[in-house]
């Protein structure tokens, strides 16, 4: 649905497109990474993939899927690979097992069953962007646990904790770049802000970001009926 939305927004998300490849070519001005991986490549929307695939040995677009005219568009390079794999190291798997085990004799599994693996890169990268994926890591793989099962607060927020401390310790010091929102505000009829939502649960280990923007996701109320939606980016370099 990540396309079909911003389609729908007609072109509100180029400044936050725009800044993000900015920050990315900036970050990485002068440095010649022999493998560069990019966690959640996705649509390639805020990945400037030309300019990486110049300055870098190899490119290694890591993503639950990659949608066919992404892998059309990447025949043209012959230095960038598109992975298809499950960066949370199994997490997405262990849900659908759990949501299909309750069904069958109700029994769920613990948050830390559920986080129990963590990711391998295949080709051990030198540089690592992780791409508007952190926020997301949990938020997918809880709402389809809560679609399913009833799970407590305490206990979703726990799975989320621990999906993004997982993330953030493939984030290697001096060689990581990451780009995430990390908050919803949402704004009535009048442009009023009528309700916040968190998406950070385990803390950034550097305390202040690189650069910050908002990212006006959805100004036409569709995500939210009624209401228009504007994401917090806040952008490091680790």
């Amino acid at each position: 649905g990540i396309i079909d939305r911003y389609i729908n927004v007609n072109g509100a998300w180029e400044s936050h497109l725009q800044h993000t490849r900015e920050f990315i070519l900036k970050s990485l001005a002068g440095k010649q990474p022999n493998n560069l991986a990019v966690l959640g490549s996705g649509w390639l929307l805020d990945l400037p993939i030309e300019d990486l695939a110049g300055m870098a040995g190899h490119v290694w677009l890591y993503d639950l899927m990659h949608p066919s005219q992404v892998l059309h568009r990447l025949k043209k390079f012959s230095n960038v690979t598109p992975v298809k794999a499950d960066i949370t190291g199994g997490a997405v798997i262990n849900a659908f097992q759990t949501v299909k085990d309750y069904k069958k004799n109700s029994v769920k599994l613990t948050p830390e069953q559920i986080c129990d693996a963590s990711f391998r890169f295949p080709v051990e990268p030198d540089w690592i962007i992780s791409l508007n994926i952190y926020s997301q890591i949990g938020q997918l793989i809880t709402d389809y646990l809560s679609e399913n099962i009833t799970y407590e607060t305490g206990d979703i927020d726990r799975i989320v904790y621990l999906l993004q401390q997982a993330h953030l310790k493939l984030l290697s010091p001096g060689k990581a770049l990451l780009i995430s929102d990390i908050r919803e505000e949402y704004f009535d009829a009048d442009g009023i802000l009528a309700g916040v939502r968190e998406h950070v649960k385990c803390p950034f280990p550097v305390a202040e970001p690189s650069e910050s923007w908002e990212w006006q996701f959805d100004p036409v109320g569709g995500y939210i009926q009624g209401q228009k939606t504007v994401l917090q980016v806040h952008a490091f370099q680790f």
